[in-house]
């Protein structure tokens, strides 16, 4: 399968990817919650997190561990990893010597975009014969699966390489406290049917996963899958369904 669950350090993780039949997870860390029987993969989010690669064992195999990487996590926001193409580069060597498959950074900006921070990074990883083995895509917008799917074709036909999804949602930008999102869940689902089913009929696309918020953020609220108490929404009933 390749559908995941991508989710933060609130102690709910095994519940909830047990919740939606992910066959595997990933929490933006290298350390793998307790309870979970589905493959975990670990992520260097950023520079000030390449020691764990020592602290976790990363250069071996490790129980309950899949042999892959991540790389950085949105390196071109400067409120998220932050790091400059050619910091990213000078590093990833030790990223490299993990012998695990490696997943490319997940940048923030559209990766097709003229000069964007993965073409500049992959054309720089090219020049010094450096190892990425997938491309990993960031991708928020309105609920327009005909969009999202042109989007994840044209990063494939750009950079030839199989593709993870590892952050997706239906997202409103322009909603505010005041200005409630002008999509529903039922947008939600919609899109979720249509998309998931071409995700799985893709061959390049070899994993995903739906990023989820709580069903009160302004932006992603309408597309959360879990409840406040932790039980699944419809969209994220939907989820776990496909």
């Amino acid at each position: 399968m390749k559908k995941g669950l991508v989710y933060g350090n609130d102690g709910t993780a095994s519940t909830k990817v047990a919740a939606v039949n992910a066959a595997w997870h990933y929490n933006w860390n290298t350390t793998l919650p307790a309870g979970i029987s589905v493959p975990y993969v670990p992520q260097i989010w950023g520079l000030k997190t390449l020691p764990m690669i020592q602290t976790n064992g990363l250069n071996s195999d490790v129980a309950g561990y899949d042999h892959v990487l991540l790389g950085y996590n949105e390196p071109d926001g400067a409120k998220q990893s932050n790091i400059t193409v050619a910091d990213a580069i000078a590093y990833w060597p030790t990223l490299e010597a993990t012998g695990r498959r490696l997943g490319s950074p997940a940048t923030a900006g559209n990766p097709t975009a003229a000069n964007s921070w993965l073409s500049q990074f992959m054309a720089l990883a090219k020049t010094n014969n450096y190892r990425v083995d997938f491309i990993c895509v960031h991708w928020y917008a309105p609920p327009n699966a005909k969009s999202f799917l042109a989007e994840i074709d044209a990063i494939y036909a750009m950079y030839q390489l199989p593709i993870w999804i590892t952050e997706f949602s239906p997202a409103d930008w322009n909603a505010t406290a005041t200005t409630p999102a002008k999509f529903t869940s039922q947008d939600a689902i919609n899109f979720m049917n249509t998309v998931i089913p071409a995700l799985n009929s893709r061959d390049y696309v070899e994993r995903y996963t739906w990023k989820t918020r709580t069903t009160e953020d302004v932006n992603l609220g309408f597309a959360a899958l879990f409840n406040d108490d932790g039980s699944l929404t419809a969209v994220g009933e939907t989820y776990a369904g496909l």
